[in-house]
C-alpha cells in the first residue's frame, strides 16, 4: 500500500506540471491570468461534481457545514493564489525552475507546520535529518536555477 501511495503522489506531481503548462497556454488564449484561473476552476468544479454524482456521495449535513471553522473554507482561495502564480510565472521562469521554487516553498512551510503542529497536524520535531533534507532541497533549487538567469531575476516578473 505504501508503494501505491508513492505512485499516486508521483502521478499527482506529473498532473500538477501538466496542469501548469495547460493553464499557461489557456492564459495565452484568453489573454488573462485571472480568466485562465477562473476557467480552470470552473472545469475543475464540473469534474468534481461529475465524480460526486457518479460515486453517489451523500451530501454533508447542515450541522457538518456549521461545524466547519472559517479558515477551513480558504482552501479554494489559496488554490487560486497558487494557480494564478503558476500561470503568471511558468513562461517567465520555465517549468523546472518554477517547480524547484514551489517545492522548496512547500517543504519549508511543511517543516514549520510540522514543528508547530499547525492546522491540526501532528507535531513532528525538526530533526537533524529533516533539516539536512531541507538543505539538500535548497541546494537542488540552487543547482536547478543556476543556468536559468531569469529564474531568480526580479525583472522577470515586471
Amino acid at each position: 500500500m505504501k508503494y501505491l501511495s508513492f505512485l499516486v503522489l508521483l502521478l499527482a506531481g506529473a498532473a500538477l506540471t501538466t496542469q501548469s503548462a495547460v493553464n499557461s497556454q489557456l492564459r495565452g488564449g484568453l489573454h488573462s491570468v485571472m480568466w485562465a484561473v477562473l476557467a480552470s476552476y470552473l472545469v475543475g468544479t464540473l469534474a468534481a461534481a461529475l465524480v460526486l454524482l457518479s460515486t453517489q456521495a451523500s451530501l454533508p449535513t447542515l450541522a457538518d457545514v456549521h461545524a466547519i471553522r472559517w479558515y477551513q473554507w480558504t482552501g479554494g482561495a489559496l488554490g487560486m493564489v497558487y494557480i494564478a502564480a503558476i500561470v503568471f510565472s511558468l513562461q517567465r521562469v520555465g517549468a523546472a525552475s518554477l517547480f524547484a521554487l514551489v517545492v522548496t516553498g512547500q517543504l519549508l512551510t511543511a517543516l514549520l507546520f510540522d514543528q508547530l503542529g499547525l492546522l491540526g497536524l501532528v507535531r513532528t520535531p525538526l530533526t537533524l535529518s529533516r533539516l539536512a533534507g531541507a538543505l539538500l532541497l535548497v541546494a537542488g533549487l540552487t543547482c536547478s536555477t543556476a543556468n536559468n538567469p531569469a529564474a531568480l531575476s526580479l525583472s522577470t516578473f515586471s
